[in-house]
């Protein structure tokens, strides 16, 4: 969308006069001073000014984040960052092989947050049918393809 240049100036103005504070102050007061009745193009610059300080302060936390992908970490900084927890990638190797087994539910149970009726059939991995079946939540059945060639 391309704002007109009465828009674009008054953006301008109100970016250039919060420019000694943080992007976090700068969205605050943005915010306070659209509340003023200074008529439509300034509310529309004002919205537009809150949205350019939204756009750099994810870039800021972006840049942050990607700037230590290469260090490693020690645990120090994991306390509570959300963007850090959403990026982090699986310690899973993904050249492994994994290898399912057929499971009947014995009772009503949970697998990886997935809840599963008594009586039904899934195929799981050994580790899951393994847990299932130590907890007598599940009975393992045969290879459906072995039965068949017999």
């Amino acid at each position: 969308m391309d704002f007109s240049e009465k828009i674009i100036d008054k953006k301008e103005e109100l970016l250039d006069e919060f420019e000694e504070l943080t992007l976090k102050e700068i969205a605050v007061k943005i915010k306070q001073a659209s509340n003023r009745d200074d008529g439509l193009i300034f509310k529309i610059a004002c919205l537009a000014a809150r949205v350019s300080v939204l756009n750099q302060r994810i870039q800021a936390i972006i840049d942050e984040n990607s700037a230590n992908d290469n260090r490693p970490n020690n645990g120090a900084n994991s306390k509570g960052n959300i963007v850090e927890k959403i990026i982090k990638r699986s310690k899973k190797p993904t050249n492994v092989p994994v290898e399912w087994v057929r499971v009947q539910i014995k009772e009503t149970t949970e697998v990886n947050g997935v809840r599963f009726p008594s009586g039904i059939q899934i195929d799981v991995t050994k580790e899951d049918a393994q847990q299932m079946i130590d907890g007598s939540k599940a009975i393992l059945l045969e290879d459906s393809e072995n039965t068949d060639e017999v």
